[in-house]
């Protein structure tokens, strides 16, 4: 374990997120690429691409980057001189004499190499551009340093106590101070065995360092997820679980589903809601093969569940039918039967109208058994249930579809059948 030095402020927000990501679609990039010849700087790209939707840039640090369809291009032109600008972000920020927040338009001048900055603010005569004494990188580090200290156990040290501080945790001074220069005014590191940034500026009254820390050693070992909100770890989950469905990582998803969890647990939350997260975290644990785990996660949620028939039969029927699918697929037949059965009890009790969902049950069920080559009688005797069910509505649009899908199955299933009692009769 050590002190890492002079991080970039991107190096410092994957730390900080413990390499945790959730931005921007990178088919948005090609996109506006093709079509508007509109080309982000790869260090933008790279933080939006990992963090736009993280709260780093959501939340009140008064920044906020745009993807790259809300981006657009500036010209201007001083003097001889044309300047490009590409508008990035916005910032709200309070006026210096007034106190009254006000909002300025953020961008950059892409054709050099460091990205200079320029705001615009509104006037009766339209946006008037000004350069700032900052490039893109600090606009990172503002934005980092701000969301750092605001989340952290921040303190603060100036010149001459600082250096006794930095004596005491082990930091070398020199090491920290020889990256600040003109162009750099501020330094982070991270210092591995204590889980703490330490921030280092220089300004016209000399050198402040801030040491935030957010974790203890052992806290950040139980604790990986200790920088992310409860709305992030949402967030975080559905990017995996649902957006990335076809890829999806379910060791990943799961991580998240039992921090959740955790943090559902010490706020007291309803029995209801965490049933859902257990539901998701017995499909993860189906997924991964720990059979043993998925069905005990599942039984967790069945007592809250069963007391909810009566207020959400609807809720309640599709935790049965997910259970069903799960004990269908791991090959036991008469728990998948029982659930199944759990299921439709509801809906004919609570739901009798509701010919779409109970139909949907006995299609389901169909189309897991032709995945499996399964008796043909069954699937015609599933098919038909459904039919029945769904005929009952057939200019819904749900039902209409399930009727074809239904009878393209039955169809399957009688032909097989056919083929199957022809052997039978040749091979006598």
């Amino acid at each position: 374990m050590a002190i890492l030095y002079n991080l970039h402020p991107l190096e410092a927000i994957k730390l900080y997120y413990g390499g945790e990501r959730h931005g921007v679609w990178n088919g948005d990039f090609i996109k506006n690429e093709k079509k508007r010849g509109l080309v982000v700087p790869p260090p933008l790209r790279e933080f939006l691409e990992n963090y736009g939707y993280l709260s780093i840039n959501t939340h009140a640090n008064g920044y906020r980057l745009f993807g790259p369809d809300g981006m657009g291009t500036v010209e201007l032109t001083a003097g001889d001189e044309e300047i490009h600008l590409l508008v990035i972000g916005a910032l709200n920020a309070p006026d210096g004499e007034t106190g009254e927040e006000c909002r300025y338009w953020v961008a950059i001048e892409p054709e050099y190499e460091n990205y200079p900055v320029a705001f615009g603010e509104e006037t009766e005569e339209g946006v008037m551009w000004s350069p700032i004494d900052a490039t893109l990188t600090e606009v990172f580090i503002t934005m980092f340093c701000s969301q750092l200290y605001t989340t952290s156990d921040s303190y603060a040290y100036n010149e001459p106590e600082m250096y006794a501080v930095m004596k005491v945790r082990g930091i070398d001074s020199k090491k920290i101070i020889s990256e600040i220069d003109e162009t750099h005014y501020c330094s982070i590191c991270y210092d591995e065995e204590n889980g703490a940034f330490i921030v280092m500026t220089h300004s016209d009254e000399g050198y402040r360092l801030q040491i935030a820390t957010r974790k203890s050693p052992e806290e950040e070992a139980a604790e990986r997820y200790s920088s992310v909100s409860d709305e992030e770890l949402e967030e975080l989950f559905a990017a995996e679980f649902y957006m990335n469905s076809l890829n999806c990582d379910f060791n990943h998803a799961l991580e998240l589903l039992m921090e959740m969890i955790s943090r559902l647990d010490d706020a007291g939350a309803d029995g209801l809601v965490l049933a859902e997260k257990y539901k998701l975290a017995g499909r993860c644990l189906w997924a991964l093969n720990r059979l043993e785990e998925a069905e005990e996660w599942y039984n967790k949620g069945i007592p809250a569940i069963e007391g909810s028939i009566a207020d959400d039969p609807e809720n309640a029927s599709n935790y049965f039918e997910a259970m069903a699918n799960f004990y269908f697929d791991t090959n036991q037949p008469e728990k998948s039967r029982d659930m199944e059965d759990r299921a439709m009890k509801i809906r004919l009790e609570y739901m009798p109208d509701d010919c779409y969902g109970i139909g949907s049950i006995y299609c389901n069920r169909a189309k897991a058994l032709v995945k499996r080559n399964g008796d043909p009688e069954e699937i015609m005797e599933l098919c038909n249930k459904a039919l029945e069910q769904f005929q009952k509505d057939p200019h819904d649009s749900g039902c209409k579809y399930e009727i074809a899908r239904a009878q393209q199955m039955r169809g399957e299933a009688r032909r097989r059948k056919k083929e199957m009692d022809k052997k039978k009769m040749e091979n006598q």
